[in-house]
C-alpha cells in the first residue's frame, strides 16, 4: 500500500505545494534526489521553505554522474563534501547525528545523506525510522487521551464518593441551624411585643419636636402654593397631608427600624453568618459537581433570598412603611379648605403622630414578622428539600 509520487518540474508545480496535496493524507517518506555535486541557489531555497512548512525528514540522495563507477571510492570521515556542508548549513544534517543510517539516540526520525549508490540500501532503513517517528508520535497521543480520560473519571468518582458522605451532613447541619434561628426569632416576636411598645413611644416622644419642624419646613412636590396664603383646593390639601404624612413615616420608618434591628443583632452572626456560610458551601459543592437541572439554580436562588431576608435592614424597611400607612388615621376636620402655612403643616403633623397606637403598631409588628417568619422558615424547608 505505497505510492511512489514523483514531484513536477519546478516550472509546473512547486516541491513543497506537491507536498501539501500529500502530506496530511498519508504518512511521507520524502527523498530528494541530487545530480550536481552542490545545491542550487534554487535547490536551496526550495528545501527551506520545506523545512519552515512541514519539518520532515528527508532522504538526500546523490545520484551518480553517467559513465562514472557505482561503486565509489571510500572516503576519510574527515573530509566532509561541500554538499554535505550545505545541508548542514540548512540544518538538515547534524553533526550530532551520524547520516549512515544509524539512529539516533533519542530514536527519532533524522534526514539523511547518502553520496554513495551502494548506500542507496539505506532508504530502508530510513523508512523504518520515519514510519516508527509517526508510530510513537500517535502512541504518545493515545496515551495523553487516556490519561486524561482515567483522571477525570478517577477525578469524578472520590468528589461523587465524597458528596455522597459531606452532603447529607452540611444539610442537616443546616436544616439544624435555620430551625435554631427560627425558633430565636419566634420567641422574640412572642416575648417583645410590650418592648416594642415603650420603643415605638420613646422613639416617638424624641423624635417628635424634630418631625414637627421639618414637616413645617417641608417643601411640597407637584403642587403649587400661592404666596399670598389663599386657600387651596381641596385635591391639593388631601395631596399635601399626604406628603406630611409621607415624610413622618419615612423618618419613623428609618429610626425604628434601626432600633428593631440592634435589638436582635446578636443573631446576625451566632446564626445567620453561620447559616449563610454553610449555603454558601453547599452551593460551590453544586456549580463544582455536574449541575443536572435548572431547578437547582431556583432552590438556590430560594435558599440565598431566604438567609438574606432574616434579618436585613431592607426588610423590615419595606413592610414597616406599610404598617405605619394602616395605622395612620386621616383627619381631615377642615369646614373649607384652609391656607397652607406653616402652623397648618405643623398642625397636621401633630395630628398624624397622634393618630399613631403605639400598642397597636407594636401588636400589628409582631403579628406580621410571625407570619413572614413562618412563610421564609417554610420556603427555606422546602428548598433545602429540593436540594
Amino acid at each position: 500500500e505505497v505510492d511512489v509520487v514523483v514531484a513536477p518540474c519546478r516550472g509546473f508545480q512547486s516541491a513543497e505545494a506537491t507536498l501539501g496535496e500529500y502530506v496530511n493524507q498519508v504518512l511521507p517518506v520524502v527523498i530528494f534526489a541530487i545530480s550536481e555535486a552542490e545545491l542550487s541557489s534554487s535547490d536551496e531555497n526550495e528545501l527551506r521553505e520545506i523545512k519552515e512548512k512541514f519539518s520532515l525528514p528527508i532522504f538526500f540522495f546523490k545520484v551518480p554522474e553517467s559513465g562514472v563507477e557505482l561503486i565509489s571510492p571510500k572516503k576519510t570521515d574527515n573530509e566532509k563534501s561541500s554538499l554535505y556542508c550545505q545541508l548542514m548549513d540548512l540544518e538538515y544534517l547534524s553533526t550530532n547525528h551520524c547520516s549512515c543510517g544509524a539512529p539516533g539516540p533519542d530514536a527519532d526520525a533524522q534526514s539523511m545523506l547518502v553520496e554513495q549508490f551502494e548506500k542507496l540500501r539505506l532508504l530502508s532503513t530510513f523508512s523504518r525510522q520515519v514510519l516508527q517517528k509517526h508510530l510513537v508520535e500517535a502512541a504518545t497521543s493515545l496515551n495523553e487521551v487516556h490519561c486524561r480520560c482515567l483522571n477525570i473519571f478517577i477525578n469524578q468518582a472520590f468528589d461523587m464518593q465524597r458528596d455522597l458522605q459531606i452532603t447529607p451532613k452540611r444539610l442537616e447541619y443546616t436544616r439544624k441551624k435555620e430551625n435554631e434561628l427560627y425558633e430565636s426569632l419566634m420567641n422574640i416576636a412572642n416575648r417583645k411585643q410590650e418592648e416594642m411598645k415603650d420603643m415605638i413611644i420613646e422613639t416617638l416622644s424624641n423624635m417628635k419636636e424634630e418631625l414637627l419642624e421639618d414637616a413645617a419646613n417641608m417643601e411640597f412636590k407637584d403642587i403649587i402654593i400661592p404666596e399670598n396664603g389663599e386657600p387651596v383646593s381641596s385635591k391639593d390639601i388631601k395631596c399635601c397631608i399626604k406628603q406630611i404624612q409621607e415624610l413622618i413615616i419615612s423618618r419613623l420608618n428609618q429610626a425604628v427600624a434601626n432600633k428593631l434591628i440592634s435589638s436582635v443583632d446578636y443573631l446576625r452572626e451566632s446564626f445567620v453568618g453561620t447559616l449563610e456560610r454553610c449555603l454558601k458551601s453547599l452551593e460551590e459543592s453544586w456549580e463544582v459537581s455536574v449541575h443536572p437541572a435548572r431547578s437547582l439554580e431556583k432552590s438556590k436562588d430560594v435558599s440565598v433570598h431566604i438567609t438574606s431576608n432574616y434579618l436585613k435592614q431592607v426588610w423590615w424597611l419595606k413592610w414597616l412603611s406599610r404598617i405605619f400607612l394602616i395605622i395612620i388615621i386621616q383627619r381631615i376636620t377642615w369646614v373649607s379648605p384652609p391656607a397652607i402655612t406653616s402652623d397648618w403643616k405643623r398642625k397636621v403633623a401633630q395630628d398624624a403622630i397622634e393618630s399613631l397606637s403605639a400598642s397597636k403598631l407594636a401588636k400589628s409588628i409582631c403579628s406580621q414578622f410571625r407570619t413572614r417568619l413562618n412563610s421564609s422558615h417554610e420556603a427555606f424547608a422546602a428548598s433545602l428539600r429540593q436540594v
